[in-house]
């Protein structure tokens, strides 16, 4: 009896653990395993090892009488989880993940793409959000290729004679929180005869971005000099590809943007294809990776254990760890290609490492790893972190007001002025030389 049952134990455990690595085959299922799909398989494994653990019951009294034991366990544990499930239930302790997922809750706005080279405006459906009403500001500066400039990105004979410069970057670089005409862009631009910058500043993009900007308008436009705004968020953004954001618009015509890739603990990458998907982001949860997952979190006890998982992880910095480590390397990579590709050019590439306000009083891990790899690829850069001041310089969220843009585009200009007389920017304050 002893011995059927352990086999009994061994082959029901075996179905439980393979269970949850049949999860990862679901047509809804993303890769690598979960922490759910993890927790399947350690019950199964522990219930086809139980009877190795037992091989000192071999009397068959003793062995019934423990198995008696446990299946009166069994069914006080099953009747206590369903009475902590109604008592969740009557205390309204809500669901991890929400009950009713619509399959259609935005529209996408019209006026932002993603298509090649990079993520752009669209100028035309941009006029009419403009005119009303629903976007206003920079927003409304944009030119034909869907970029924040008053200038269309055309090159003709008669630049020749200006010093070209273009400029790339995210929402620093766009220009946010600055009033029109006091970003550091239009700075550097108004602050010499004879220059003109191309702004091909977007907001949530990273390295992957400019490169992609830099290869689609550099060939037209021939810039001598190339300016590349790297925030350090940057790390983050280049995880992702360039079309990492959906733009929508909710019932009340507000604007809702989704970030529409899931990055699980293993660094794995996937789009989130629907808006049902996107719904469960938009709820301030990450959508299910497989249906067993889903049921679970639709429970209260489900939700209580998902829960109390993110919570580890998050203490644990398991995922933290190895999404830095990854996005050091993929920054690595897409730096490498746009100082080759400028060098192809003819442009000289200088980056502009902008920092968050705290590492103005202590330089941050992403501060420090970028200025790690601009030293290892000899990309030249330039730090203002000693100019800028957290208190004066910046805006209440985390972009710099029109003080800070200011000193910024004044100490580029100052860059610019040595870099039209002498052909390189060596004698300028604050640039580094790898």
């Amino acid at each position: 009896m002893q011995q059927r049952s352990s086999r009994f134990a061994l082959v029901i455990g075996v179905c439980v653990a393979a269970g949850g690595f049949a999860l990862e085959l679901l047509p809804s299922a993303r890769p690598g395993l979960n922490s759910v799909q993890l927790l399947v398989i350690l019950v199964g494994l522990s219930i086809a090892l139980l009877p190795l653990a037992l091989r000192r019951f071999r009397r068959p009294k003793t062995w019934r009488s423990l198995r008696n034991m446990l299946a009166r366990a069994l069914i006080v544990t099953l009747l206590t989880l369903l009475a902590l499930e109604l008592a969740l239930v009557g205390i309204g302790y809500e669901t991890y993940f929400p009950q009713d997922v619509p399959a259609e809750f935005l529209r996408p706005a019209p006026w932002w793409t993603c298509e090649d080279p990079a993520c752009h405006y669209v100028q035309a459906e941009m006029k009419k959000a403009c005119e009303a009403g629903s976007m206003t500001g920079r927003y409304c500066i944009v030119n034909k290729q869907g970029f924040h400039d008053s200038q269309d990105f055309v090159y003709s004979p008669a630049l020749d004679s200006h010093t070209r410069i273009l400029a790339l970057g995210d929402s620093f670089t766009f220009g946010e929180d600055a009033d029109i005409g006091k970003s550091y862009v239009e700075t550097l631009e108004a602050g010499g005869p004879r220059r003109v910058v191309w702004n091909t500043g977007i907001f949530g993009v990273g390295t992957n971005q400019a490169l992609a900007a830099f290869e689609m308008f550099a060939p037209v436009l021939k810039p001598q000099l190339t300016i590349y705004g790297f925030y350090v968020n940057d790390f983050f953004d280049n995880l992702v590809p360039v079309d990492g954001y959906f733009l929508g618009i909710d019932e009340k015509g507000d604007v809702v943007t989704l970030q529409k890739y899931h990055l699980d603990p293993w660094g794995n990458v996937t789009k989130l294809e629907t808006q049902s998907l996107l719904y469960y982001r938009w709820r301030g949860v990450e959508a299910p990776t497989n249906e067993f997952e889903r049921l679970l979190g639709s429970t209260r006890l489900g939700s209580v254990f998902i829960s109390a998982i993110d919570q580890l992880g998050k203490q644990l910095g398991i995922a933290q760890m190895t999404h830095f480590r990854r996005q050091v390397e993929l920054t690595r990579g897409y730096l490498q290609a746009l100082r080759d590709a400028s060098a192809a050019q003819g442009s000289e590439l200088l980056i502009l490492l902008i920092p968050k306000k705290t590492d103005l009083r202590q330089p941050g891990t992403e501060y420090r790893q970028a200025v790690a790899l601009f030293e290892e690829l000899g990309i030249s850069y330039i730090m203002p972190i000693e100019i800028l001041d957290a208190e004066t310089d910046y805006a209440p969220d985390w972009h710099w007001n029109n003080r800070g843009h200011q000193k910024v585009g004044a100490l580029l200009s100052d860059c610019v002025d040595k870099f039209i007389s002498q052909g390189k920017l060596n004698d300028c304050s604050h640039v580094v030389f790898p």
